[in-house]
């Protein structure tokens, strides 16, 4: 049986993908594969289509069209992102945005369990899997359990926390949300504005004591929550 235009351009673009190009690099304009291949532009948005909607290729407004990165099935534990990627065989990696002391506001205060106004250290991350961007985090550290946090690397910091403060995790609480990128969220992890986000907000112990507030918003299309479910209560319960 021969092979429809759609599907041979589709195959075409997989060679690609697999062979040439790499995660977050741009495919072929429509009109230069139109070119290349001497096929009707209807036939590449086709085909191009088929391999967004498998997750091969992701859109970006405005940019053009991608190859997607890795995508991570996480179950829902207390570890650092940098071990989670490591874990499934991804290189992680940080770029630290912003780094800055400030005054804890009432929200961040009440999560911290420290008065309204305390210091606190605030880092702004940007999370890669591969070099492709997977999160945005936000996270607040009392600066009173952290002296001399801004001059430390902030990449690992549970690893700093261990390491340079004798201060331990041992105990997370989370909630997690769907949401859509803001301007500068989307901006950050290069996805369209309002593109679908898993949000994770996080309150992290050492002990009793809070040492950390956060919120990372994971770019859905690449991160899924693995949860293992158990019965509670009578198990001839009806479903």
């Amino acid at each position: 049986m021969v092979a429809t235009k759609r599907a041979q351009v589709r195959s075409v673009l997989e060679r690609l993908i697999d062979v040439e190009l790499h995660p977050g690099d741009p495919i072929p304009s429509e009109r230069a594969l139109v070119d290349k291949l001497n096929v009707s532009r209807v036939t590449v948005r086709q085909a191009i289509s088929d391999l967004v909607e498998s997750g091969a290729l992701e859109r970006v407004h405005g940019k053009g069209t991608f190859v997607t990165g890795p995508q991570v099935d996480s179950q829902l534990h207390l570890t650092s992102f940098s071990r989670e990627m490591r874990a499934r065989g991804l290189e992680p990696g940080t770029v630290v945005l912003s780094a800055t002391e400030i005054e804890a506001s009432d929200e961040t205060a009440k999560g911290l369990r420290v008065p309204k106004g305390t210091k606190v250290i605030r880092v702004e991350r940007l999370r890669t899997a591969d070099a492709s961007p997977m999160a945005y985090e936000v996270g607040y550290y009392p600066s009173a359990l952290f002296p001399g946090l801004l001059g430390r690397e902030l990449g690992t910091l549970y690893d700093v926390f261990a390491s340079e403060y004798d201060v331990v995790v041992t105990s997370g609480e989370q909630t997690v949300r769907a949401d859509n990128a803001d301007g500068h969220v989307a901006r950050v992890l290069g996805v369209a504005r309002r593109a679908p986000l898993l949000v994770l907000e996080r309150t992290t112990f050492a002990g009793r004591k809070v040492v950390e507030l956060s919120w990372s918003a994971y770019r859905a299309d690449r991160y899924r929550l693995h949860m293992a479910l158990t019965p509670r209560g009578p198990r001839s319960g009806s479903a």
